[in-house]
């Protein structure tokens, strides 16, 4: 009986202690088990909106010419409402929301031995059917492609990828 009143009160001066602060013992770091990923490139997307309306060019986006020919070129206008740059790690997935509340998911699917990346898209609805269910492309830095379909305000969403690194 003497020895578990012993034991009693010794756990008692050590919870004691612990409690008055005189015995705490140091906070361990917590420790990382990975590294965040590199960023390995960085593309740049430009959301456009086009229309049949006539305005004044927006400057903003006068360096896409590709704007001004094939499919693009009937649309009178383009007005641009965002540009954002997403850094890209091989797997890792980035995510915009779009004006028309899509969701517009990239990732880095490879860096190809001549600079180029490989980049994989794809466009959902929250509650629907995907818009673009998956698109795969190839671009090298400095090097621009176009997504566009996507009704919007009485016009349509043009997305321009570019490949910043």
């Amino acid at each position: 009986m003497r020895r578990r009143s012993l034991l009693v009160a010794a756990l008692g001066v050590v919870g004691l202690l612990a409690s008055s602060g005189v015995a705490t013992a140091k906070p361990q770091a917590p420790t990382r088990l990975t590294d965040p990923p590199k960023v390995e490139t960085v593309v740049e997307v430009s959301v456009l909106h086009g229309t049949h309306q006539k305005r004044a060019p927006d400057p903003r986006i006068s360096d896409i010419p590709e704007l001004r020919e094939g499919p693009f070129a009937k649309y009178e206008s383009y007005q641009l409402l965002s540009r954002t740059a997403l850094p890209l790690a091989r797997g890792e997935k980035r995510q915009l929301k779009l004006p028309n509340a899509r969701l517009l998911e990239t990732r880095l699917d490879a860096l190809l031995a001549d600079g180029s990346s490989r980049l994989v898209a794809s466009i959902n609805r929250p509650d629907g059917k995907d818009f673009l269910p998956l698109l795969e492309v190839k671009a090298r830095p400095g090097q621009s492609f176009i997504v566009a379909g996507q009704s919007y305000k009485r016009g349509v969403l043009v997305l321009v990828f570019k490949v910043v690194r």
